[in-house]
């Protein structure tokens, strides 16, 4: 086990190694910059990893696979809070969630009172706030949030109130980087930007931002920053698909495939006796 990694117990009281723990984090702030990053795939998660990204944060769908690919980087996961309808059916799925190895618990656009509850467990939570994409309704559609007084102080008051439950970070969203350096100062939570400028404590990214694929067809954000360009890359892999097969189509047609090298054969003492039986069978001697 590499020495950066320390033994930890889960809150399922699963023992692991972890990069760091919230305490850990915590103790960072102001010092140190860390990266958060999205991903949807083992594959990406296993990359972050051995790329020694600090924190990653997923959805609940592939959650087992993710987690066992990365079983030593920090994880945290997101909950639909239009999935439960209660406190109580909220809280089964994140005991659920703990069982699977999750070292945080991110709350999205949940109930503020489902916060307030979940927290009662000890149950570390990453808050959210700023441009929220489930509220993009009450905050006049996809755009950055918080330019005007008002919005401002509206952000300022959730993260204080996030605070005071005890969540131990915040993602605050597509909000005016000067507006997040000041509410970094008078706040004891690490800030995660997104789209909110360079001086919050995490830096985080969708992994098909840094990547360069979109599956909706969707630009990069003008927040973030293509690395590589994936959709090239699979729009290649794509057309050698289809040049493969083809290649077979016309193999098989032409029957150059299968080969004898692609081919078991009997044994030819064994061939001679079955064709005999055959041809005994067909002509009636059983």
């Amino acid at each position: 086990m590499k020495k950066k990694y320390k033994k930890v117990y889960s809150l399922a009281h699963q023992a692991g190694y972890r990069n760091y723990t919230v305490k850990d984090l915590l103790e960072l702030k102001g010092r140190t910059k860390l990266t958060q990053i999205n991903v949807i795939t083992p594959e990406e998660a296993a990359a972050a990893e051995l790329a020694d990204i600090d924190l990653l944060i997923t959805g609940a769908d592939r959650l087992k696979e993710i987690r066992e690919a990365a079983p030593n980087t920090f994880l945290t996961c997101g909950i639909k809070y239009t999935e439960h309808e209660s406190k109580e059916s909220i809280a089964r799925k994140c005991f659920k969630l703990i069982e699977l190895g999750v070292d945080s618990i991110h709350t999205n656009s949940w109930n503020i009172n489902f916060i307030k509850y979940i927290s009662e467990f000890n149950i570390p939570l990453q808050g959210h706030v700023g441009f929220v994409p489930m509220k993009s309704t009450w905050t006049g559609g996809v755009k950055p949030v918080g330019k005007k007084l008002k919005e401002a102080i509206k952000i300022y008051e959730e993260i204080k109130e996030l605070e005071n439950i005890g969540c131990w970070a915040v993602e605050v969203e597509c909000i005016p980087a000067d507006i997040l350096a000041e509410i970094n100062k008078i706040t004891n939570m690490l800030t995660i930007s997104i789209g909110s400028g360079s001086k919050s404590d995490v830096q985080f990214l969708f992994s098909e931002d840094i990547l360069g694929y979109h599956n909706d067809s969707s630009k990069t954000p003008r927040h973030a920053k293509s690395y590589r360009n994936f959709d090239k890359i699979f729009q290649d892999i794509q057309k050698e698909r289809i040049k493969a097969f083809k290649k077979y189509q016309a193999d098989v047609s032409f029957k150059k495939f299968p080969l004898k090298k692609h081919s078991v054969l009997a044994d030819q003492k064994e061939l001679i006796k079955f064709k005999k039986l055959i041809t005994d069978y067909n002509n009636g001697n059983k």
